[in-house]
């Protein structure tokens, strides 16, 4: 086996694809970052944020007095969805609201305001229009949770006329700060774009791999039901490949099993037929010879020879039922007279029955396979619910379906077994001798003769008693 015919190695090979797509995918997304780290992204963000929002409240606040810079505030958070809280070098505080500050948070402040040490650059950033490190800071405090975002400002004046040092800082109790410190839309766009090129990758694959498998599983269904004709085409090397194969060599083997076997069952029928009527003929004549003592022995075994006779005639029929279904040819046909053949010849004295179907009632199939199917339901209802009351026979239609129910007042049959009825040789009775019943072909006869007709045969128990079964049949309407 080639190393990517294998299903594996083709699953494996996929997944690698979709992880170096992402992984470039994302690659992408931070090379356009100014940081790597989310802190620092973070921290970037809020800032650049609280640098303009703290350019446009200096100003306002330069034409107020402090009295009123508490309004100057509240207005901002309004516009921003944060609460802000400036703090002058000389420890003043204006808030957009009332709130305890956390000592932490001053303390961050505070940091912020002391002058670097001479010789110490480190609160001055590479890029000299952005503050260093030291002058901006991000925080989180709990009891409540809350977010803190801080910058370092010139504020243009104070009381005394004089700039001086200040830090705004922003306050939330969101991570996101509603979108002020950080927007999280592109993460869930890169995320979204990922997941839709991962599941637009997949697809193809899947596809490839369910698809096949539905029409497999469709063709392993028809088989199971007995029609051997399934053909699987899936050319390829994998395994899917090599089990359409695999099927496909099984259904032929089946189909050849099945028909030897009904070629044996046949011929045996065929072969025991001539014996079994010389040997009838013989016993009619010894039984015209013997005296009374010898004569009910005679009859003994002609009762015998008898029941083999049916059982070799309900093979044969069971044979021919099912090779001659190449030979079928379907044709629109009236039920009603069917019906009516088939009572004719299965009725007794004994038994009521009750044709309830519309002359018009019309059926694609093959009138010789209807006919014996029919008559095989209704022997069997004869002969198990006949004297328990009048046996029905309806015909009612089901959209481009029509369903023929035969259907009786007897005890009917075990819910166990109800499923197996339609099996050749299958007898609800454990016993086999010849006064339990047949031979447990009646039913097997149907079914092929209706799955020849390009139908179906259902049987089920009725309540409180009875016994249904139900042959549907394309329309012919």
């Amino acid at each position: 086996m080639k190393l990517f015919s294998s299903l594996f190695s083709k699953i494996l090979l996929w997944f690698f694809m979709n992880l170096a797509l992402v992984t470039s995918v994302l690659v992408v997304f931070f090379a356009f970052q100014s940081q790597i780290d989310l802190h620092s992204i973070f921290g970037q963000q809020a800032s650049d944020r609280l640098r303009t929002a703290g350019r446009l409240i200096s100003h306002e606040l330069n034409q107020l007095p402090t009295t009123n810079w508490s309004g100057v505030l509240t207005r901002h958070a309004e516009i921003h969805q944060v609460d802000f809280v400036l703090i002058l070098k000389g420890g003043f505080q204006s808030l957009s609201k009332d709130m305890d500050i956390p000592e932490s948070v001053l303390n961050k402040a505070m940091a912020a305001l002391r002058p670097p040490p001479k010789g110490d650059l480190s609160m001055l950033s590479k890029d000299r229009k952005k503050p260093g490190k030291k002058r901006r800071f991000v925080m989180q405090t709990k009891n409540p949770t809350r977010y803190w975002a801080g910058i370092r400002i010139r504020m243009p004046r104070t009381p005394l006329q004089r700039p001086t040092r200040a830090v705004l800082i922003s306050v939330s109790e969101s991570i996101t700060g509603n979108g002020f410190f950080f927007d999280p839309l592109p993460l869930i766009i890169v995320a979204a774009a990922v997941m839709l090129i991962s599941v637009l990758l997949w697809i193809p694959l899947v596809r490839n791999i369910t698809r096949p498998l539905a029409r497999m599983t469709h063709a392993a269904e028809e088989i199971a039901k007995g029609k051997f004709d399934v053909l699987i085409n899936e050319p390829r090397a994998d395994e899917i490949g090599r089990l359409g194969s695999s099927i496909n060599h099984m259904t032929s083997r089946l189909s050849g099993f099945v028909r030897g076997q009904k070629r044996f069952l046949g011929d045996v029928a065929h072969e025991l037929g001539s014996p079994i009527s010389r040997i009838q003929m013989g016993l009619g004549i010894i039984e015209h010879q013997a005296d009374e003592t010898n004569r009910t022995q005679v009859a003994d075994v002609m009762e015998d020879v008898t029941h083999m006779s049916n059982l070799v005639n309900e093979l044969l029929s069971f044979s021919r039922a099912e090779m001659e279904t190449a030979k079928v040819k379907l044709e629109t046909i009236e039920v009603l007279s069917i019906v009516q053949r088939a009572v004719q010849r299965e009725n007794t004295p004994t038994t009521e029955i009750i044709s309830q179907i519309d002359p018009k009632t019309r059926v694609i199939a093959d009138s010789q396979l209807l006919a014996r199917a029919l008559a095989n339901i209704i022997r069997n209802a004869v002969k198990y619910a006949g004297n328990a009351g009048p046996i029905y026979i309806s015909a009612k239609n089901e959209g481009n379906k029509i369903a023929i129910k035969i259907k009786d007042s007897g005890p009917g049959v075990p819910d166990d077994l109800v499923k197996h009825i339609f099996e050749p040789f299958f007898r609800p009775e454990p016993s086999r001798d010849r006064g339990s019943g047949g031979v447990g072909l009646g039913l097997a006869i149907v079914k092929t003769c209706i799955e020849t007709c390009k139908g179906t045969v259902s049987a089920q128990n009725l309540k409180p008693k009875g016994f249904a079964i139900t042959i549907t049949l394309t329309s012919g309407a």
